[in-house]
């Protein structure tokens, strides 16, 4: 066995010896750097999700365009939880450096926990009220049922609540309105 490996060995060297030259101009060129998101485009999903249904009156639109909003806000949290693992790279075993400053920052409102045995996996938890109310309005809508929007007045969609007891609800655009404030915010944070 390890006779196959030598030989394995240097069979790709000799392969690696007889390869042309690499050619970063050319590797370059290969890549449509138009498709790579910007750093910002979670924040900008959620501006996006929440404009629409900051005007949209109609409820079976309203609660898809809501469903929308609270998948991009969790989607912010993990998306910039797993980037800050691996912002940077060490300059010379270009192994991954983590961003301590946006991982400080996002343990402020996110409990981030990394897998041991997958380190290319982050999950994210709610930690303070604002969070934790996102991530169980998420979890519902996007795991168990459609999410229950009571129309309590009369100024939609700002008279929209979640739940179905009168009474009883969450404001819907005061909460997705704090939601992307916080999401700001922290990116802001991020940035700095």
């Amino acid at each position: 066995m390890l006779h196959m490996a030598a030989g394995e060995l240097c069979v790709r060297a000799r392969t690696m010896a007889d390869s042309p030259p690499f050619d970063f101009n050319e590797w370059l060129s290969l890549l449509d750097l138009d498709a790579i998101p910007d750093p910002r485009d979670k924040l900008r999903e959620c501006e996006f999700f929440f404009d629409l249904l900051s005007q949209q009156t109609e409820r079976d639109r309203f609660r898809w365009l809501v469903a929308a909003f609270l998948n991009a806000a969790y989607s912010f949290f993990e998306s910039s939880s797993l980037t800050a693992y691996f912002r940077f790279n060490d300059h010379e075993t270009g192994e991954p450096v983590e961003d301590s400053q946006a991982l400080e920052v996002l343990r402020r409102y996110v409990n981030v926990m990394r897998d041991a045995k997958r380190p290319n996996f982050v999950k994210t938890g709610g930690l303070v009220p604002l969070t934790k109310q996102l991530y169980d309005f998420r979890k519902k809508s996007t795991h168990y049922y459609p999410l229950s929007l009571m129309a309590t007045g009369p100024s939609l969609p700002e008279d929209y609540h979640f739940g179905s007891t009168r009474g009883k609800g969450t404001p819907v655009m005061a909460l997705c309105r704090d939601v992307l404030g916080l999401i700001q915010r922290v990116q802001q944070e991020i940035d700095e």
